[in-house]
Parts: C-alpha cells; sequence; structure tokens
C-alpha cells in the first residue's frame, strides 16, 4: 500500500483511524463449511481473506560503478581520480481485486509505482606522505562532488470489467509524479604528522556547499585538530613496558555540519494535480525558510588507549558535543492553506542549542592464541546524556503528540499524564492531578482535573555490545549480543487502539490481557479499565511507557575452511562454506511489547520489527 494511502488511515495524532487494523483473536478466520470468512469480527477485514484478494510485487534492479585512476606524480606525489555511478530502478504493482475490501467500492484497483535513483560522485585527491628519519608526514587536498536524482511515476486504474485488471481496461485512470535531486561541492584538505611513533599532531579543513539551502546560507567551513600521545615509549615507563605493553592519550576538537533533510526546504512551493470539488488544481505545500542553515556540532574528546601483555586492551573515550542551529521541524497552522497529503504541516527551523556527553568503554581479550585454536572477546558500552539547552529565545518547550523538547530535559522526553491504575468502584481509569498544589498525588478519573508531566527518556542509561570469534583448525565461529538497559519507549499503537476501553473495534482489551481487566465494583486488583464503548480515550498516558530492556543475538557466523592440501590440487587457493543469521534470538523486558530496534525517538507506531534473515553461502579464491 501507498504510504499516503496508510496516512489516511493512521496519523501521529490519533486523529483518524481505519477499522481494517482492529482485529480480536477470538473471531474465527472460516465458516463452518471452512471457507474463509470475510469479515472476521464486528468491524475487521478477515487477513486471510484479504491477503487471497490482493497481491503486491516489486521488483528492484540495481548497478554499482567505480572507477579510479591514480598518478604517481614524483616523490609520493599523489594526484588520484575516483568517480562512481550508482543505479537502481524499481517497479511495484499493487492490485486489490473486486473481492478485497480495499477494492470492492472502487470495482477493482491496480496500481503501477515506477520509481529510480541515481547518485553520481567524484573525488579528487592529492596526497603526499613522506618519512624524513623519525618524522612523518601526510597530507591532502581535495575536491568532491555529489549528485543525486529520484523520479517518482504513479498510475492506478479503477471500476474494471471482469477481472482484467490492466490499465487500458479501467474506467476511471489516475496519475501523478515527482522529480527532485539536489547536489553538494566540498573543498577539504588534511594534514597529519608523527614524530617517532609517539607524537602525534593532527589538523583538518573542509568547506561544503548544498543546494539543500539558500545562496545566503550554502556553503559551511567545519575543522577540527587533534594530538596524542605514546606514553609507553618514554624512558621512564620502560621498568614496566613487559606489562602496560602499549599506551596512548588522545585528544580532539571538531566542528562539523549537517544538512537539511528535505532537499527544497527553504523554497516556497505548490503542487499542481491537486483536487478540490472534483477539480484539478493546484496547491501550496511546502512554506519558505530562506534563513535555514547548517546545523553545527562542536565535538571534543579525550580517549585512552591501553594494552596489557600483548593480550588485553582497554579503549576509554569521554566526549561533549554541542549542537547549535538545532534544525527541528516546526509545527505551522494547518488553516494557512498548505496542503499536504501525510497530514504534516511543518517547516524545518534553526531553533536552538543542545548538548550530549557521554563515554564508551571498549575491552578486547585474546583468551587463547595456539596453532589450532583462538578464541578474542570483545565487550563494548557506552552512556550518554543528552540535554536541550535553548530553544527560540521566546519559549522554553515544544510539545508534539507524546514527547516535549523542554530546555533543561533530554530532547525525547516523555510528556503524560500519570496513570495512576483502575478506580475499584466505577473502573474508569485513574490519574494523578500533579498540578503542583498538595493535592498533586491525589487521584481522578476525569483527565480534565490532571496535568501532564515529564514521564521518561528514550536514552539508555547503558548500551553496547559482546563480540566472540573463535576458529579451531578448520572451524570458525563468530556471534555478537547488543544489549540495552534504562531507557524508555512509548507504544502509541496500544495506545491508539487500546486506550482506556474505547477504540477496540471489535478487538479484546489492551494487550489481549482480560483477567487484568476491572470486573465490577468493588474489584481492588484490576490493572486495566472496564472495556466500554463511549470511555473517555486518554492515549497520552504513562500506561503505555515500555522499558527498553533486552539483549539480542544480533548476528551468527560458522563457517567451514577445506585444508590448502586438498583444494590447491583443483586450482583453487581457498574455499569457505558458511552459514550467518541476524537478529536469531532476542531475550526483552516482558512490558517491552515491540522490536527493540525502533525509530530514534522511541515513539512506536506500528512498526515493522527488524528481519531475521538466514544466509548460506560459498567462498572460493582462484
Amino acid at each position: 500500500m501507498r504510504q499516503d494511502k496508510v496516512n489516511e488511515y493512521l496519523s501521529y495524532d490519533g486523529a483518524l483511524f481505519n477499522y481494517v487494523a482492529a482485529q480480536s483473536p477470538s473471531d474465527s478466520p472460516y465458516n463452518e463449511d471452512g471457507t474463509l470468512n470475510r469479515y472476521s469480527g464486528a468491524y475487521s477485514t478477515n487477513p486471510l481473506y484479504e491477503d487471497d484478494h490482493s497481491s503486491d510485487v516489486y521488483t528492484l534492479t540495481k548497478a554499482f560503478n567505480t572507477i579510479k585512476l591514480t598518478w604517481n606524480i614524483w616523490d609520493n606525489l599523489k594526484l588520484s581520480e575516483k568517480i562512481s555511478y550508482d543505479y537502481a530502478s524499481g517497479n511495484e504493482d499493487v492490485l486489490w481485486d473486486k473481492e478485497s475490501q480495499n477494492g470492492e467500492g472502487s470495482g477493482g484497483v491496480m496500481q503501477r509505482i515506477v520509481n529510480s535513483y541515481s547518485q553520481l560522485n567524484t573525488q579528487t585527491q592529492l596526497t603526499y606522505d613522506k618519512t624524513f628519519g623519525q618524522h612523518s608526514i601526510n597530507a591532502l587536498l581535495g575536491f568532491e562532488t555529489e549528485d543525486y536524482k529520484y523520479t517518482y511515476n504513479y498510475i492506478s486504474g479503477e471500476d474494471y470489467p471482469g477481472n482484467l485488471y490492466e490499465f487500458a481496461n479501467a474506467g476511471t485512470t489516475s496519475a501523478e509524479s515527482e522529480r527532485s535531486s539536489y547536489r553538494m561541492t566540498s573543498f577539504l584538505g588534511r594534514v597529519d604528522y608523527n614524530y617517532a611513533g609517539r607524537y602525534y599532531l593532527g589538523a583538518s579543513y573542509r568547506t561544503d556547499g548544498t543546494s539543500r539551502l539558500s545562496r545566503e546560507n550554502r556553503w559551511g567551513s567545519f575543522w577540527s585538530a587533534s594530538a596524542a600521545w605514546r606514553f609507553t615509549d618514554e624512558k621512564f615507563l620502560s621498568p614496566i613496558k613487559s606489562v602496560l605493553t602499549d599506551g596512548k592519550l588522545r585528544f580532539s576538537y571538531g566542528v562539523n555540519g549537517t544538512q537539511p533533510s528535505g532537499y527544497y526546504s527553504y523554497m516556497n512551493l505548490i503542487s499542481f494535480g491537486i483536487k478540490y470539488d472534483g477539480r484539478s488544481g493546484m496547491g501550496i505545500t511546502s512554506i519558505a525558510n530562506p534563513d535555514l542553515k547548517w546545523e553545527k556540532n562542536a565535538t571534543w574528546n579525550i580517549g585512552l588507549d591501553l594494552t596489557f601483555i600483548d593480550r588485553i586492551t582497554l579503549s576509554l573515550d569521554y566526549y561533549q558535543r554541542k549542537t547549535s542551529d538545532l534544525i527541528y521541524d516546526m509545527p505551522i497552522s494547518q488553516t494557512g492553506g498548505v496542503y499536504n497529503s501525510d497530514y504534516t504541516y511543518t517547516m524545518p527551523t534553526n531553533i536552538g542549542e543542545m548538548t550530549n556527553k557521554g563515554f564508551e568503554l571498549t575491552v578486547t581479550s585474546v583468551n587463547f592464541d595456539t596453532k589450532d585454536f583462538k578464541w578474542t572477546t570483545s565487550l563494548n558500552m557506552a552512556h550518554n546524556s543528552n540535554k536541550l539547552t535553548k530553544l527560540d529565545g521566546e519559549t522554553n518547550e515544544i510539545t508534539s503528540g507524546p514527547l516535549i523538547h523542554r530546555v533543561g530535559e533530554a530532547y525525547y522526553s516523555y510528556y503524560l499524564y500519570e496513570y495512576a491504575g483502575v478506580d475499584p468502584e466505577t473502573g474508569n481509569a485513574l490519574y494523578y492531578i500533579n498540578d503542583g498544589s498538595e493535592n498533586s498525588r491525589n487521584t481522578t478519573t476525569e483527565i480534565s482535573e490532571a496535568s501532564r508531566r515529564v514521564m521518561g527518556k528514550h536514552e539508555a542509561a547503558i548500551e553496547g555490545g559482546l563480540t566472540n570469534t573463535l576458529r579451531w583448525k578448520f572451524i570458525d565461529l563468530g556471534f555478537t549480543f547488543t544489549y540495552s538497559l534504562g531507557g524508555d519507549a512509548f507504544d502509541y499503537t496500544h495506545a491508539l487502539y487500546g486506550g482506556d476501553g474505547d477504540l477496540y473495534y471489535g478487538s479484546v482489551p489492551s494487550y489481549y490481557k482480560l483477567e487484568d481487566m476491572w470486573s465490577g465494583p468493588g474489584d481492588t486488583t484490576a490493572k486495566l479499565p472496564k472495556f466500554e464503548y463511549g470511555n473517555t480515550v486518554t492515549y497520552l498516558s504513562s500506561q503505555w511507557l515500555m522499558p527498553t530492556d533486552y539483549l539480542r543475538l544480533k548476528n551468527l557466523t560458522l563457517g567451514f575452511t577445506l585444508p590448502k592440501n586438498i583444494i590447491s590440487k583443483i586450482g583453487l587457493s581457498k574455499a569457505r562454506i558458511y552459514f550467518s543469521g541476524s537478529n536469531l534470538l532476542t531475550w526483552k523486558s516482558s512490558k517491552l511489547l515491540v522490536d527493540p530496534e525502533m525509530p530514534v525517538s522511541g515513539v512506536c507506531l506500528v512498526e515493522t520489527p527488524a528481519y531475521r534473515t538466514y544466509t548460506f553461502g560459498l567462498e572460493i579464491d582462484f
């Protein structure tokens, strides 16, 4: 289904719903004679029936091309030119026949989407790499370009005679198309110097110009400086060199930039083909912001690398990043005549400042290293704290659904009514008043008497991964676990379709736990409000917060390499058979009802879980 069609059924603020999405596990998909029901609930289309009368076939073709030439001008002074061109073309046919719910009222619907993208990159570099005794220098001057183009064509046909679903047979057809592109040009330079592998200095500078900004703000200049000291080469540490075999202290500071995600955010845009009262016309689809400019990130980092007995390596980094001219999609009035098919009305704006700071620790150990067996382990853990320090200077907070961007709080903070359980006598949901008075911790069933407050944030207290790599003779095994602890997410899907007993549309109450639902006056153990059509819906409730704690077997690879003395007889230098899988196992909090890999905001609305994939392969080298 096209995304704009999906958005007709679901919107971020919960204003729109479609009954097709509601489905109760108590509904039977089959009739008594074994045939499929068309409808499996009071308001629900049977997904098995719908699958028999719908199809969606997508074909993708890709091409990747790269060429590079290098000329050694003189004494390690080299000039290189690299050109890469990537192209992809997709064709999607979507059919809703006359018996499907989506197609029955239109005499069948056939849709075709043909899109393509191409990206041309060029990279010209002049490099110099030279060692003079104990002095080494590496310098680079570069020029880069990026040219991206995208095309989109859509055609739809309705009211078909019989079952001949070809566009030429359609009684009514419609079409739309889109073409977009952007370009970026960059000039850059870098110099790295080290003395005796002990002292390191580096500096870089670049300036980038993007077509996504107006001519006055198109160019941004960014730079960095770094230094490092391998202190274990100093004489005063020679007595412990057998234990502390390597040690380096690092420091860096730099400024980089982020361009807007939209290609034409600084421009006023109009679109043709917008219908009003049955007639085709045009409308405003984007409000210009000519003052939009690069978002800037200034980061400093201090790091320490230690290696003990050539087997255990520890790397610790502490960083702080300050973001200025933060790009935010500022909501704008919906009454200004702007048309947007996905019901979002925003304008990218540089509104404020934000700080991130934290640490990252990586410990790698060589557990065994013999002729036949080797085993290494790497543990990574990281913590980041985020705080919004400034908005536009006129306001201190911006709310967006369950989120609030408030000065002094994490950027992705949840602003909700605090759920207090169920009223034993009425079965209605209870909420803490939280009005700042002495009665704040009193409860009420009237949501108008309660106030929202910050109830959590998405960023985790700690997250990272654990990787093990093992080799025994001709067998190799590698696996990686990822984990996260201490963060929150908001289950927008259940909030919208569970609510407090209203918007079930044929499905059963929240999380399908009937035993937790209020059963009658005097029920003091209920966790869920009564199931009754017409209840007050309060989807902005802390009831829908979830902990993001999880442990996942992210990747696993098992390989078998044939002995060289066997494969060399048939002209091969390497032959390896392997199996790999991703997202194979996941352990998570029982309250985390969605996939752990979620949007960066933590607001989860009908998200597609991470794919579980299995791959079998053969590697052959001649």
